[in-house]
């Protein structure tokens, strides 16, 4: 009931950052897209870690400026969406 959901993970580390990266694109069957990258830090780290990844991804030419979506959110809403439209 709830898929097909094509997910890539690329894990890497960038030459010019202190951290490991991961890369996760979505993409559902209606053809909407949700691209994620992240990194993990200690809770003490998180403001710290956060402004260096912000800049970092800047500096490469990524666009922060897009409407925050999180995975886990979207696909359970875009499934229970298309189950009622079945069921109406």
């Amino acid at each position: 009931m709830h898929g097909p959901i094509f997910v890539l993970k690329l894990k890497w580390q960038p030459r010019d950052f202190a951290r490991k990266m991961v890369a996760e694109p979505w993409l559902y069957p209606s053809g909407d897209r949700i691209f994620e990258l992240s990194t993990k830090c200690l809770p003490t780290e998180a403001f710290q870690v956060a402004t260096e990844a912000k800049v970092y991804l800047g500096e490469h030419g990524i666009d922060l400026s897009g409407e925050q979506q999180t995975k886990t959110r979207t696909a359970p809403e875009f499934f229970l969406g298309r189950a009622r439209g079945r069921l109406s």
